[in-house]
């Protein structure tokens, strides 16, 4: 005697309703996505040009376009308060700060050259000192009296003392891209003085003992102040 088994019922594919949740899901990313997408391309038109360090630039560095590089930021209401592609730049204008590469550059750091409060000032030096600097390296300026005839004939050696802290290299000697000393005993950084110091250190600049030029933070050794 044999039992019929009951046969499976095919289920009937059914369109999605509204009703579905997997269904409204899936519209709501979507609809997310769309409205991310127009809020991105939306904050990408609101950027401008703006004119940026080439390069680290110092007080006294003249403005000018091959100096600088373009990029595009958002900045809305902030846009005025700096060089804007397109707009003329400013003629003869000079920094008055420090600019590190890539920052861009702000029209309130422009200053006729008249108005500088530092000046470049060129320095003999030890030729060691020049591999730790670099263009805007912020250092402090050690000074040696004259050695009398008595120590010289003792064979004492310079006391230095520091004279000047936190004063911005303006530039150093380069070839090919590399810091150079010579091969003198001596050899010559440009630094910036504020105008007032600039006759007190020359005068310490006699050439016999060179000064010596140390990373701000550093020291240099033996040296008192």
């Amino acid at each position: 005697m044999t039992t019929d088994l009951p046969k499976p019922t095919a289920r009937r594919l059914t369109a999605p309703s509204w009703r579905d949740s997997r269904l409204l899901v899936g519209v709501l990313l979507i609809l997310a996505s769309v409205v991310l997408g127009a809020t991105a391309i939306g904050a990408a038109d609101d950027r401008v040009g703006v004119w940026a360090a080439g390069g680290d630039m110092t007080p006294g560095d003249p403005v000018r376009e091959a100096d600088l590089v373009r990029v595009q930021v958002q900045l809305g209401d902030q846009a005025d308060g700096y060089l804007l592609v397109g707009h003329d730049l400013p003629q003869d204008a000079t920094l008055d700060r420090h600019v590190g590469a890539g920052e861009l550059v702000p029209r309130a750091a422009l200053v006729p050259p008249g108005d500088l409060e530092v000046r470049p000032t060129t320095i003999t030096v030890d030729p060691g000192d020049l591999t730790h600097l670099a263009k805007g390296t912020r250092v402090a300026i050690y000074a040696a009296p004259a050695l009398t005839s008595q120590q010289k004939q003792e064979g004492e050696g310079p006391t230095y003392e520091k004279v000047m802290d936190h004063v911005t290299v303006h530039s150093v000697p380069t070839r090919g891209g590399n810091v150079i000393g010579g091969s003198r005993a001596t050899a010559t950084v440009t630094v910036l003085v504020p105008e007032a110091e600039v006759a007190s250190i020359l005068s310490l600049d006699r050439g016999e003992e060179p000064l010596r030029v140390i990373p701000a933070g550093g020291a240099l050794a033996g040296a008192s102040g």
